[in-house]
């Protein structure tokens, strides 16, 4: 490690070299682990190895969970706050076959179950913010140890379960125990139940996510009466601050449809309307350039919810690039979103000209904007001057032209 007569590194104390080590990506750092002994000591110190992206499923796919066990119960990741679990306890395996892998359907044995448990196990003993478990077969382990996932769960901030539980039974039973076990004291504050079957769980229990402060639930199924009643609570008053339904939205579960379709324009209007940052892209199929869209028809509940949020909204950002705009009046448009905090503005189908321009020459009078994005390709078709109106009213603009 050291030269003769020269400056080093090693005559730094520890303190110096982990707060350089700090700086250093994570593989410079694996590499400066094996420099020498006191770089090992001082680079593998746990609050350098925090938010290591453990390549979990990798590991597990490759070697198994008893080589991920072995890598999570390493000294310097006791301080580990972000963990990624997501596919390593599948119900669709991965198996090698004449030296490829090929997806096969399998049941996980009692070993496997077992040592899934002790990595969540491990888990529960770790300071952790975020914890993902998407994929994995979450209800055979509540079978075995109902209230330690439960609790598990509840006591991470943001935690991940997309596709974790479906069917009836044990799935239902998972994510109804967690539901009903939550209160307000709970550490979880952030939900992703994306993907889940939700339609068997009592309506009581699916409007206490309204008790969160964010929301995923983008393809997960639910009944017309889950969805109203859940929205009716949104509407009165809801601690969800972020809300994302993705592109693939809510599903009825009875007709396979969005069911915020199938709900009251105004109810839906008035919830989202409620809440301070939502995701709705309601993605169209849509072939051809911008002027095919007059063939589609028109959208109400996107028209009834532009409507509103230009009238009385609580809504500070909303992410809506995907949704058909066409029919919709430019006025509304603009009203709408100059009542937001944030926007952002890229090139798409789904705005006409004439949009894009009354939100500008809106923006240019009055507006609630703290932040605007442009991007555009070309921005030549606008009058520079009603763009230079409307940026000076906006505390930051990002132009990406």
């Amino acid at each position: 490690c050291k030269g003769p007569e020269e400056p080093n590194l090693t005559d730094f104390p520890s303190e110096v070299l982990q707060r350089i080590f700090s700086f250093l990506p994570y593989s410079d750092l694996f590499s400066s682990s094996l420099v020498c002994r006191m770089f090992r000591d001082n680079a593998s110190v746990p609050v350098l190895w925090k938010k290591f992206p453990i390549p979990a499923d990798e590991i597990t796919q490759d070697d198994g969970l008893a080589r991920l066990l072995s890598v999570l119960k390493l000294p310097r990741f006791r301080t580990m706050q972000h963990l990624d679990l997501n596919r390593v306890f599948m119900a669709m395996a991965k198996k090698k076959k004449g030296g490829k892998k090929r997806p096969v359907f399998a049941d996980h044995s009692p070993d496997d179950q077992s040592k899934f448990l002790e990595v969540l196990e491990i888990a529960s003993k770790l300071p952790l913010t975020w914890l993902n478990l998407s994929y994995n077969v979450l209800p055979s382990v509540f079978v075995s140890s109902p209230q330690f996932l439960s609790r598990l769960i509840l006591n991470i901030p943001h935690v991940d379960l997309f596709a974790t539980c479906r069917g009836q039974g044990p799935s239902s039973d998972f994510i109804g125990n967690l539901l009903d076990n939550y209160t307000e004291a709970s550490a979880m504050h952030t939900l992703n139940l994306g993907g889940c079957d939700l339609q068997t769980l009592p309506t009581n229990l699916v409007t206490k996510l309204n008790y969160l402060t964010n929301v995923a639930l983008e393809r997960a199924f639910m009944t017309m009466e889950q969805a109203r009643t859940f929205l009716m609570d949104m509407a009165k008053g809801s601690k969800i601050k972020k809300f994302d339904i993705g592109c693939k939205l809510i599903i009825d579960k009875d007709t396979y449809s969005d069911v915020f379709e199938n709900l009251d324009p105004e109810l839906v209007a008035t919830a989202l309307n409620n809440l301070e940052h939502v995701i709705y892209n309601k993605l169209k199929d849509v072939e051809g350039d911008c002027c095919d869209l007059s063939d589609f028809p028109p959208d109400l509940h996107l028209s009834h919810f532009l409507e509103v949020m230009g009238e009385n909204t609580k809504l500070k950002q909303v992410v809506m690039d995907e949704n058909n705009f066409f029919h919709i009046a430019p006025k509304v448009v603009a009203k709408a979103f100059n009542n937001l905090e944030h926007l952002e503005l890229r090139n798409n189908p789904f705005k006409t000209s004439a949009q894009i321009v009354a939100i500008l020459d809106l923006m240019a009078q009055r507006t609630r904007l703290k932040y605007v994005l442009v991007e555009y390709e070309d921005l030549s078709w606008l009058n520079p001057g009603l763009v230079a109106r409307a940026v000076v009213q906006v505390e930051q603009v990002d132009m990406r032209c």
